[in-house]
């Protein structure tokens, strides 16, 4: 049996579109694009290959409603199932969003 490893990346992205996840209520899945990224101490980092490509993230709903395309958004990620995950429940000042230009 193969063994998850635990990841987390800190990630700064700009968010491209957004929309409801297929598989996962209560989550948006957010195409974003990945401008840096950053291991986070003492967990393997999967993400950081993706700096200067487009992701495919799911997001929790509560944490992206109403953000606006161009949005630059840092958060922490993890690569699960496949799937790149933001946190469910961000410490403070993990998730920190800084709106588009005018």
């Amino acid at each position: 049996m193969v063994q998850a490893v635990e990841n987390l990346t800190a990630l700064t992205t700009r968010l491209v579109t957004t929309g409801p996840h297929p598989r996962l209520e209560g989550w948006d899945r957010s195409a974003v694009d990945v401008l840096h990224a950053q291991p986070v101490t003492g967990c393997a980092d999967l993400l950081s290959r993706y700096v200067g490509q487009r992701l495919e993230l799911a997001v929790p709903s509560r944490l992206v409603a109403g953000l606006a395309p161009g949005t630059v958004i840092r958060l922490r990620a993890r690569l699960t199932a496949g799937e790149a995950m933001a946190e469910q429940r961000p410490p403070p000042g993990t998730f920190v969003t800084q709106p588009p230009p005018p």
